[in-house]
């Protein structure tokens, strides 16, 4: 695999790992649309994905969960190998109008504050 890759072993499907995390993990609110919960000192690192049906048709969630995967796939080489993750997305009105930079600098911005970036700071906003 190469290093921007996002292999299957490294997304949340079950219902029991989503419920794990926002157990254990810490709720971090970057926007009114966003909430990420992080649960540190795992075994290896995963992201899950919510979206209320709420937020907008198939084809806006999609779209939105497509935006989060690619952040997630971009910066992963950066990210440290023991956390889990669940990005829940909440309905909103300027949801349907997010690109790619504004999910980006949110998850950046969330990924800074949990302390879960590796010291390498090499990579560029």
């Amino acid at each position: 695999m190469g290093l921007y890759s996002f292999p299957k072993e490294e997304r949340l499907k079950k219902q029991e790992d989503f419920l794990r995390i926002l157990r254990e993990g810490k709720p971090y609110f970057p926007s009114k649309n966003f909430i990420v919960y992080i649960r540190k000192n795992t075994e290896k690192r995963r992201i899950g994905i919510s979206i209320n049906k709420k937020v907008g048709k198939a084809v806006v969630r999609n779209r939105i969960k497509r935006l989060i995967r690619e952040v997630y796939r971009l910066y992963r080489p950066y990210l440290r190998d023991d956390i889990e993750m669940l990005v829940i997305v909440k309905p909103g009105e300027d949801i349907k109008d997010m690109d790619f930079y504004v999910v980006k600098d949110m998850l950046l911005r969330v990924w800074e504050k949990a302390g879960v970036l590796k010291n390498d700071k090499s990579f560029v906003n």
